[in-house]
């Protein structure tokens, strides 16, 4: 009995010291032990979407709105080119953009921790891309890129941090040095306006500035479905008479601006994201809010929420690409000057026409693909718009992505800066190419 007792005890003492060492073990940094992207989350992806936003918008040279745009085109791929190798049978945007490419290597059997990755080259993506950072603010982008590795040292081993940060690193110079080569251009310099007939646009008031992105067209798209996309010609022929439909059309831009109401201002106000630095968001940070806001509903994990930064990416660098091709080739007035010349000399717009032709709209070209992506990947769901919330405006509700979409083209015709027939189409082929931008297929049965 005695022995048993002894032996009993030992192998309890056994027990208890296999569990504790099973304990330490489990609490010591290790590698490897990594989750692959589809595993972890997307919260480090989601603050410095947030981040950045607070950090550009306070500028006091507000960033140029096309080349934001374009810069967020590439860092959203590079994101997702930061990861890629996180998620099983994945395969690399060099494969399905045009003239993309082939984007850096992990190391064959090593570790990494993916938001670690995405960390470093979203950090490395923002300096190098943003315009208009004040050393203070890259500072600012250092001192929260450093906030995360602290994090994550807490869970994973110096090595697998270090060889994280490089590759991700190595994409972000990769994806800048790519985007040297794109020719894009949006000055003006050197543009001559076609022989003019009265459909053709002229500068408009009160600035009369340069025209804006003629030479755009000139530009690399993110696909190759984006160099031959042909926008149709306007939906209403251009006509005077007082009986054709392009008249009603911009007699409608002027009835609606003689008694624009305050829910009808606000919209106007809300999508045109004015005030200025600290007050008003730079472009595209209001879409983006509007991506984050579903991925975060939607509890999405760091894979998916790099493919959709990544798309949505694509969308407001072709999206524009598209659009200002069509604005020169058709090179149509704008309201204002068609209701001075022939309805009412007085007449001023609610909101300051931007300087570039009219058809099509700039703004649908990008809320309407980038939305439709997320519908095909979530549905046309409810959505709150909380852009505002920090400046201690409501949110806007939606009962669906579509409306959503529909009061965003809905807002420059209050503004009294375009026509609908210019908003109803460019909703369309905006949806269009987001449902091509949804069908890019990034697994890797799609090579076969």
């Amino acid at each position: 009995m005695q022995m048993r007792i002894i032996k009993d005890n030992y192998v309890l003492k056994l027990l208890i010291i296999a569990t504790l060492t099973g304990l330490l073990y489990g609490c010591q940094k290790r590698d490897p032990f990594q989750p692959k992207a589809t595993e972890e989350s997307a919260d480090v992806v989601f603050g410095w979407y947030k981040f950045i936003e607070r950090v550009q918008f306070r500028a006091t040279t507000q960033p140029v709105v096309l080349l934001n745009h374009r810069n967020f085109g590439f860092i959203g791929v590079g994101l997702y080119e930061s990861v890629r190798p996180g998620i099983k049978g994945a395969v690399s945007f060099s494969s399905k953009l045009y003239q993309m490419p082939t984007m850096p290597s992990t190391q064959v059997g090593r570790d990494y921790l993916w938001n670690a990755s995405a960390n470093a080259a979203l950090a490395s993506m923002f300096k190098q891309f943003l315009t208009g950072l004040t050393d203070a603010h890259k500072a600012s982008i250092d001192s929260m890129e450093n906030a995360n590795n602290n994090r994550f040292k807490l869970s994973i081993s110096d090595d697998v941090l270090t060889r994280s940060q490089a590759f991700g690193r190595s994409i972000a110079t990769a994806i800048y040095n790519w985007s040297t080569t794109d020719n894009f251009n949006f000055s003006s310099v050197g543009y001559i306006f076609p022989p003019a007939t009265p459909s053709s646009y002229v500068l408009t008031p009160p600035n009369f500035a340069s025209p804006v992105g003629p030479f755009l067209k000139d530009s690399r798209p993110f696909m190759v479905y984006s160099l031959n996309a042909i926008a149709p010609p306007p939906a209403v022929p251009y006509s005077e008479a007082y009986s054709s439909q392009f008249f009603a059309e911009a007699k409608e831009v002027y009835d609606i601006g003689k008694i624009l109401t305050t829910g009808q201002k606000a919209i106007a106000d809300w999508w045109a994201d004015v005030g200025g630095p600290g007050v008003g968001l730079s472009a595209p940070y209001h879409q983006f809010s509007i991506i984050t806001w579903v991925l975060e509903n939607r509890r999405v994990k760091l894979a998916q929420a790099a493919e959709m930064y990544a798309k949505a990416g694509i969308v407001v660098k072709d999206g524009p690409f598209i659009v200002w091709r069509a604005k020169y080739q058709y090179n149509l007035l704008r309201p204002i000057t068609y209701i001075q010349r022939h309805i009412d000399a007085s007449f001023q717009s609610y909101l300051i026409t931007p300087p570039y032709p009219e058809y099509l709209s700039g703004i649908v070209s990008v809320y309407a693909p980038a939305l439709q992506v997320l519908i095909r990947e979530f549905g046309d769901i409810p959505v709150t718009d909380n852009a505002y919330g920090w400046r201690g405006s409501a949110p806007r509700q939606y009962s669906s992505l579509s409306q959503l979409i529909q009061e965003v083209a809905d807002s420059r015709i209050y503004a009294g800066i375009h026509y609908r027939f210019t908003q109803n189409a460019t909703v369309k082929l905006g949806k269009e190419l987001g449902n091509i931008i949804a069908d890019i297929n990034l697994s890797e049965s799609a090579k076969h």
